[in-house]
């Protein structure tokens, strides 16, 4: 007599051990890919910053540009923050422009740019440029490969720590 229990659990095992191994398989190129994404995005992410850094911390272009004939936003003179650039900046950055500065600087990434002190705009202290809603203590819950680049500069004839805060949402 042919007890067909024992066949019938012999396939049950093989299947099994298939989707088992697809399993194993499947895991094992997830854990090599992913981590290499991870570092491209922090490491273009970090480029970008970079760039945004060394633009902002420019003259510009043209030299002495404003709102309208702006090519290059930069906002130094003399090797300092010129205030009329910097003006320019944020009226170029506020609400609905921000998208139009980010095309300027030719990023995809959200930026957020301040000093280790507030910023005095037309007789208004300001916390920084950059994303709306974003200040230098929070905006930041969401982000993504959040890169902090720093720069030295002088702003009223003060040196100044310049931070840009680069991130992804």
């Amino acid at each position: 007599m042919i007890n067909k229990k024992s066949q019938g659990w012999g396939m049950d095992l093989i299947i099994a051990i298939g989707i088992f191994t697809m399993g194993l398989v499947a895991f094992y190129i997830y854990s090599i890919n992913t981590p290499g994404e991870s570092k491209e995005n922090i490491e273009t992410s970090s480029y970008e910053g970079k760039i945004l850094a060394n633009i902002i911390l420019s003259e510009g272009s043209p030299e002495n540009w404003n709102t309208t004939d702006v090519a290059k936003i930069g906002i130094l003179s003399d090797d300092k923050i010129n205030e009329t650039k910097l003006k320019n900046f944020y009226s170029l950055a506020t609400g609905a422009g921000y998208d139009d500065t980010k095309h300027k600087f030719e990023i995809s990434y959200d930026y957020y740019f301040f000093l280790n002190e507030n910023m005095t705009i037309e007789g208004t202290e300001i916390d920084g440029i950059g994303k709306p809603l974003v200040t230098r203590n929070n905006g930041y819950d969401d982000a993504k490969n959040l890169i902090k680049i720093t720069r030295y500069t002088i702003y009223k004839n003060k040196p100044m720590t310049a931070y840009f805060y680069i991130w992804e949402e």
